[in-house]
């Protein structure tokens, strides 16, 4: 059997494709453009740490107040809460619901005043990057925290 002819798309995609020693890496004498020129520009720490901490609240289906917390801590770790609001305390938290590799989660039903957090790695180290966070009753916030 003969080999079959190649459409004229496949050899426009193979043209297009890169071939060995076509990448800077292929050849050492040539030098990868800089990236950085064409990234957009880095927020400062205030900016970046705020931006990535927090998501606009919603409006919880249910009317429970509910915290969903992004924080990847390692394997056999816990996130903790501590606060003001029902079942809650500055001295001892509470733990998280783990929901899923790097989502924890925490509500509670009934809460006719808003909630303040703070978030503790093992119930011992405080995520700093978060700091205190208020939660409106009824809502589900959404945070990233980083230890």
């Amino acid at each position: 059997r003969a080999p079959r002819k190649p459409k004229p798309e496949d050899t426009l995609a193979a043209m297009s494709e890169p071939m060995p020693g076509d990448t800077p890496a292929d050849n050492p004498g040539e030098s990868a453009p800089d990236a950085r020129a064409e990234a957009a520009p880095i927020p400062s720490d205030d900016s970046q740490s705020e931006a990535a901490a927090t998501v606009e609240p919603s409006v919880s289906a249910d009317g429970a107040t509910r915290l969903l917390v992004t924080a990847y801590i390692g394997i056999g770790n816990k996130l903790y809460v501590r606060g003001a609001g029902p079942g809650l305390s500055w001295d001892k938290g509470v733990p998280l619901q783990f929901v899923s590799i790097g989502k924890w989660r925490w509500d509670t039903p009934a809460s006719g005043t808003p909630v303040a957090i703070k978030l503790y790695k093992n119930d011992q180290v405080e995520c700093t990057t978060v700091g205190t966070v208020e939660l409106e009753p009824g809502y589900h916030h959404e945070v990233t925290a980083t230890f």
